[in-house]
């Protein structure tokens, strides 16, 4: 059965649509199977071949692409994040007024409700569920567990 499109139309179109896909999925690793479905149009527009030919040669670009060009790719598309240093970072709730949902004791961490959900919080003071506390800092390393105290 033929269709109605042309063998490298249909491949070229498809490395176009995975490369959209790796606008959307973190990794860059989808735009390289593109760059295969591109390889494979450009020889078939110069050579007819089979379609275990078609799948063999694009099973063979997607590999190389991703072994010589993933790492130049991840230079040049290279994210910045923010590590919470910079003088204009104010994420942190320092100083927000929330809940406590679970008592908070010093021997155990207990629950706030913030920003609509419930996080782990510690103290160095008894809390009684229903009082008013106010965010200090993140409790010892981690960035999950709220210190807190009352106003």
């Amino acid at each position: 059965m033929e269709s109605i499109f042309a063998p490298w139309l249909i491949w070229f179109m498809t490395g176009v649509l995975l490369a959209f896909v790796e606008l959307m999925v973190p990794g860059i690793i989808i735009v390289f199977f593109g760059i295969g479905c591109w390889v494979v149009a450009a020889v078939l527009i110069l050579y007819p071949m089979t379609l275990s030919q078609q799948v063999f040669l694009f099973i063979v670009a997607s590999i190389l692409s991703i072994v010589l060009l993933r790492k130049w790719f991840m230079k040049i598309f290279k994210g910045v994040s923010s590590d919470g240093t910079e003088a204009d970072y104010d994420d942190f709730p320092q100083g927000a007024r929330v809940e406590v949902t679970a008592p908070i004791s010093p021997q155990a961490n207990g629950r706030i409700k913030f920003r609509g959900t419930f996080w782990d919080a510690a103290s160095d003071e008894a809390i009684d569920t229903g009082e008013i506390v106010e965010i200090l800092n993140y409790a010892g390393n981690s960035h999950q567990v709220f210190f807190v105290k009352k106003p």
